[in-house]
């Protein structure tokens, strides 16, 4: 299978996630990013620059041979090479860049959807407008997309050829680490203030346990996270109870990487569908939406150390079993011989 996967310049976690499986699956001479994506292919010098620091590097694949030019994509076009062709993200530069080269492809196309909004697309109006989201929706009428793979899809809604699509773990750029009894941190919750329940939990977090102590405050901004890379892992991994609550979408990186890095994930019952999702008090622990029950559930856990750190360990090995960007990658090519 060949895909021309047209990326986004703009960070898009979803995108990138699904480019770094695909290319890992089927090799990177046949997953073509247009127009080429440099982060899926480089390193810069200074690694640490903010360009290069996780998550911004999620799409980056190692391996051989580099990137294609344009002029070789074109002759890929021209020949009709291409099996399929991705819109990798609901980003308006995407979308100008399909719309550009809409005449010359003859392979059928799907739509990658990483936006928090919850209508498809929602997102090209979100950030581009009501011009960008009105040609999104023009371009689906003339040439509707064979399947759409959508983050934030809500539970219990079922949309033509639009399957669930939650983000992931790139288990090459983030460190899987062991669980532990004995941790440095009690309760945790680095996130920035992008939705009232993420604002009610830091304001009510404030002063309680050692959270003045470990960055859990208000105020946080995502350039200025005291924890990044390797030390991000770290830290959450030396965390007894560690917190995911909805942004401006339910779904969030952290949502998976508090079980990878081997913590326990205390996050609110998901809104949106998740395959294989982790089972409460069994691979995580789910509070009531409104967080009511927050305080009684991290003191429980932060009482019993040995059965937080057991829920942990099944955490992790459940997400190593169903939530990489490789499964994710299966999953999409699964769709795609289907259709």
């Amino acid at each position: 299978m060949k895909i021309l996967f047209i990326a986004s310049k703009d960070p898009d976690y979803l995108q990138d996630l699904t480019y770094s499986g695909l290319a890992e699956r089927l090799g990177k001479e046949n997953v073509v990013d247009y127009p080429r994506h440099w982060q899926f292919h480089k390193v810069k010098k200074h690694f640490w620059s903010a360009a290069n620091r996780y998550p911004r590097n999620l799409g980056y694949n190692v391996d051989s041979p580099a990137a294609f030019n344009d002029k070789e994509i074109e002759s890929f076009l021209n020949k009709n090479e291409f099996d399929w062709v991705a819109l990798g993200a609901a980003k308006p530069d995407a979308l100008r860049t399909f719309l550009e080269i809409e005449h010359k492809i003859k392979a059928p196309w799907f739509f990658i959807d990483g936006g928090d909004r919850t209508e498809i697309g929602g997102d090209f109006l979100r950030e581009g407008g009501a011009q960008d989201f009105h040609q999104f929706q023009s371009l689906c009428r003339r040439c509707p997309p064979a399947l759409i793979f959508k983050r934030e899809l809500a539970i219990g809604e079922s949309i033509p050829q639009c399957l669930p699509l939650p983000f992931s773990v790139n288990t090459r750029q983030l460190s899987i680490l062991p669980c532990a009894l004995t941790k440095r941190f009690q309760v945790v919750f680095w996130a920035v203030e992008s939705s009232p329940i993420r604002r009610k939990v830091l304001q009510s977090l404030r002063g309680k346990y050692d959270c003045s102590l470990n960055g859990t405050a208000s105020g946080q901004k995502f350039k200025k996270y005291k924890f990044t890379g390797a030390d991000y892992f770290k830290s959450l991994n030396q965390s007894q109870v560690a917190l995911s609550f909805r942004g401006e979408g339910f779904d969030t990186l952290r949502y998976w990487e508090i079980p990878a890095c081997g913590s326990l994930l205390l996050s609110e019952r998901p809104l949106i569908q998740i395959q294989n999702n982790f089972m409460d008090r069994g691979q995580a622990v789910f509070c009531k939406n409104d967080a009511s029950d927050l305080f009684l559930l991290i003191d429980y856990y932060l009482g019993r150390p040995d059965e937080a750190c057991a829920i942990a360990q099944e955490g992790q090995k459940h997400l190593l079993a169903h939530h990489t960007h490789l499964h994710r990658a299966d999953y999409i090519l699964n769709a795609l011989e289907c259709v």
